[in-house]
């Protein structure tokens, strides 16, 4: 039996794998559910114990998103939160700033603890969002917090950009943003197991060539452990350790890279067969395939015989 030694750099030592956290994973939860300290607490102690960077995606009081930074910096401070935006028709800088104030407003308090604020997921037209938001008003989003950080710069500015609007508006918003984050899915190219390293490598390396100069930072990349075949590309979890491996492997050909995602979520079997299925553990935190995360120094992977 073989056991899995990831290695995974340190926020502060170049390119690193994250994790992208939904906290919506136990029975009946989604988006609305008040989610309680404990399960916070819990949850951030079972990532902590293999990431460093961890991404969320929303900010608001209702699911009570606004704990996840506090509870980082009081009990888990080597923790750096890349806190996300929740952006659309409704919530931006000429409608309902309420998102973006939560999010200034723990940057500003916790600077130690949130190294970006990530404005907007694939909130414009060319992605799923079904009431997008035009790139002249991301645009205006980005400058509001930027406008507001009272940290010198240390806490960065972002915005996280679907494939198809990255290619599309990514010049445009370059100026406006401290890394351009892109997410890159080769399951949804679709590739086959086998060659799907190499066509997120080769994405990668399209963007970083594209935003020469600018760190280009994949927001999520993933492969899920069941649902339906996408062509080529099948869900399995044998595919989903190989693919996570592979991206741990190949993490100085990558840069800086957030696996989607941590825990599979029932409730986003309202996507599609995949949508529960992506997390590295299942919904009750029990981990899908073993890997230990020692944290510091380059990336590096390598199996011991056990």
């Amino acid at each position: 039996m073989s056991l899995l030694l990831l290695t995974a750099a340190s926020a502060l030592a170049g390119p690193f794998v994250g994790i992208n956290y939904g906290p919506f994973h136990e029975s009946g939860q989604q988006p609305g559910t008040p989610i309680p300290d404990s399960q916070f607490m819990s949850d951030l102690n079972i990532m902590s114990q293999k990431f460093t960077n961890i991404k969320t995606y929303g900010d608001d009081a209702a699911s009570r998103l606004d704990r996840v930074v506090p509870i980082a910096a009081g009990s888990f401070p080597q923790l750096k939160i890349y806190q996300g935006v929740f952006e659309n028709s409704t919530y931006n800088s000429s409608g309902n700033t309420a998102y973006l104030d939560t999010a200034i407003k723990l940057a500003n308090t916790y600077p130690q603890t949130v190294a970006v604020v990530v404005v907007g997921n694939e909130c414009l037209n060319t992605d799923s969002n079904p009431n997008p938001i035009s790139v002249t008003q991301l645009i205006a989003d980005l400058q509001y917090v930027r406008s507001r950080l009272k940290n010198n710069g240390n806490v960065k500015v972002t915005t996280e950009l679907g494939y198809q609007a990255a290619v599309s508006y990514g010049a445009q918003l370059e100026p406006y943003v401290d890394s351009i984050m892109v997410n890159i899915y080769p399951f949804y190219a679709p590739v086959a197991i086998g060659g799907a390293i190499q066509n997120l490598i080769n994405a990668y390396d399209m963007f970083n060539s594209t935003f020469n100069g600018k760190q280009v930072i994949i927001g999520e990349t993933g492969w899920p452990s069941a649902g339906a075949n996408n062509g080529a590309a099948v869900p399995s979890v044998a595919n989903e350790t190989t693919y996570t491996q592979q991206t741990f492997a190949n993490a100085n050909k990558l840069g800086s890279t957030f696996l989607f995602s941590a825990f599979d979520e029932p409730w986003l079997s309202v996507q599609n067969s995949w949508g529960p299925n992506w997390g590295l553990w299942s919904s009750d935190g029990s981990p899908k395939f073993a890997f230990t995360a020692k944290k510091g120094g380059p990336t590096k992977l390598r199996h011991l015989k056990k």
